[in-house]
């Protein structure tokens, strides 16, 4: 193992974060009452014990999924911002664009820093929790035990993605649940390969139980998966989810392992050596998944996302006791950049027809508005509308990104195509030459209209992977185009601005506080 020291940004788990305004105050403190609301059992936020029956287990897990959704609304706000999709545009906020947007440095004491952090090491710590506790349940056979043992190592396991992916190349504290600050963060290629064990574990036990009914009940959202506990091949399997998960996971696992040394490391004009064993692994979780489906890719419906076979979502609603959509509140003021409607046909692409909308509202904040589109994300137009975790358009271009990295240009061209045509509305394909870049650049713009605002965030994902920070987030050093009228209005103001290319949140100043001021990650040899 090797130590790589650093301070600076962090949050201790199990503090409340801070935040920055008036309406980051609220809306904690709104979400805050509605995680409590959601959850029947009173160790929603310190995690004890669970009732030994099967009412106190499904009370618990209820609680558990209820929770996961808690700062949702941060990951699509700093995921989109990071890829330069979307911004809100708030007049007392400007850090959900300076920030965010790389226009300064990200306080890791504010929401920056603070966002996707503690909740998710809570909602781990409570998965353990439970688990722990069914062996002591007579209501449950083994095979039932094993059914929501692997449920919930699957959660867990969605936690820590939203922690890596916020985090990077930051590293995550993966065994603090356990061990409290004495365990150390450790390097981003180590924090996948924990994630990928655990869903292969989630998976076993899926296994295990077979095709039995799940025995709690799941939230509409994972009706797709919310049947049997497995296998991954069956239609309602939540086995399905796990390996979908995998997928995604094992794609980030080989990226990360590329970036962890200089020379397998991908360039804007080389692809690397992202590890083959890690792809070919994430291919076959993928496409043992039932949700991996090209043939049910479809254009989007005009309005919120509707649920489906093959699709699984965290679900809001407005009813007392529920939490409406978090991005609901910013519906007026969270804008397309320039940046996304360039990369996307916009008069033809029915992914973006009927996706956003004209905004008749003027966005706030003139200076940095001018770099965006004035329109409305119209899936999050009601409080009730829900928000994508993966679907099967998605994981299409999941497994054409596994393609890229094999080499196996060909393949991702047709997926490519698939997607671009069933979910863009075009009679043609598009014409892509087998190289690289060339499958690359075509894969990155489909991405961000396919993926947009959704809970994957995969565009930033593949940003990063492939090495793109600097040619792809250029919002604020643009001399051309819409941008460049931001960068005037900015300049006007007395100093040119300056773009940091910002892809990662900050690890929270209370969590490097707690580890006496140090930050230092642990790392396997590359």
């Amino acid at each position: 193992m090797r130590t790589v020291s650093s301070t600076g940004a962090g949050g201790g788990i199990g503090r409340h974060p801070r935040t920055a305004g008036p309406i980051i105050a609220a809306a904690a403190a709104a979400l805050a009452a509605i995680g409590c609301k959601d959850s029947v059992v009173p160790f929603f936020t310190a995690p004890t014990s669970v009732p030994a029956n099967a009412s106190g287990v499904q009370n618990a897990v209820t609680g558990l999924f209820g929770a996961m959704r808690t700062d949702q609304q941060y990951f699509l706000i700093y995921m989109n911002a990071f890829a330069r999709d979307a911004l809100v545009f708030l007049s007392f906020d400007a850090q959900y664009v300076t920030e965010l947007a790389g226009l300064q440095p990200g306080s890791a004491a504010d929401f920056t820093g603070t966002g996707v952090w503690n909740n998710q090491f809570t909602n781990a710590k409570q998965a353990n929790t439970i688990i722990a506790t069914l062996p002591s349940v007579p209501d449950f056979d083994s095979h039932q035990a094993a059914a929501i043992t692997g449920v919930l190592q699957t959660m867990k396991a969605l936690d820590f993605m939203y922690l890596a992916e916020t985090r990077d190349t930051l590293g995550v504290p993966i065994y603090s649940i356990v061990n409290g600050v004495s365990s150390p963060p450790y390097c981003a290629a180590d924090v996948w390969r924990y994630i990928v064990a655990l869903l292969d574990s989630g998976n076993a036990s899926l296994n295990a139980a077979g095709p039995i009914p799940l025995p709690v009940v799941l939230p509409p959202g994972f009706g797709a998966v919310g049947q049997t506990a497995g296998p991954s091949s069956t239609p309602g399997a939540f086995a399905a989810f796990n390996r979908a998960l995998a997928g995604k996971a094992g794609l980030e696992l080989a990226y990360a392992i590329a970036r962890s040394t200089p020379g397998t490391r991908p360039t804007p004009a080389s692809a690397g050596v992202p590890d083959a064993s890690a792809l070919g692994r994430a291919d076959s979780a993928l496409t043992a998944s039932a949700l991996y489906n090209t043939g049910a890719i479809a254009p989007p419906l005009a309005g919120p996302f509707a649920l489906d076979p093959f699709g699984v979502y965290h679900t809001y609603s407005a009813q007392s006791g529920d939490a409406p959509n978090p991005l609901n509140r910013y519906y007026l003021q969270l804008a397309p950049l320039s940046d996304l409607a360039l990369d996307v046909d916009t008069a033809n692409d029915l992914r973006w027809r009927r996706k956003f909308v004209p905004n008749p509202h003027p966005l706030q904040l003139p200076q940095y508005s001018a770099a965006a589109v004035p329109a409305s994300y119209l899936p999050y137009s009601s409080t009730n509308s829900p928000e994508p975790i993966v679907r099967a358009e998605e994981l299409a271009l999941v497994r054409a990104e596994i393609q890229l990295g094999l080499g196996n240009y060909g393949a991702a061209i047709t997926l490519i195509n698939i997607v671009h045509q069933q979910a863009g509305g075009f009679a043609t394909p598009l014409s892509i030459a087998p190289t690289y870049t060339a499958v690359r650049d075509s894969l990155m713009k489909e991405l961000r209209i396919s993926t947009v605002l959704e809970g994957s965030a995969d565009h930033v994902l593949a940003i990063r992977m492939w090495g793109m920070e600097a040619v792809s987030d250029t919002t604020w050093s643009s001399t051309a185009g819409p941008d460049a009228a931001a960068v005037a209005a900015i300049t006007s103001q007395g100093t040119p601005p300056v773009d940091l290319h910002t892809t990662i949140s900050p690890i929270p100043s209370s969590e490097v506080q707690g580890r006496g001021g140090s930050y230092a990650l642990t790392c396997s040899a590359p």
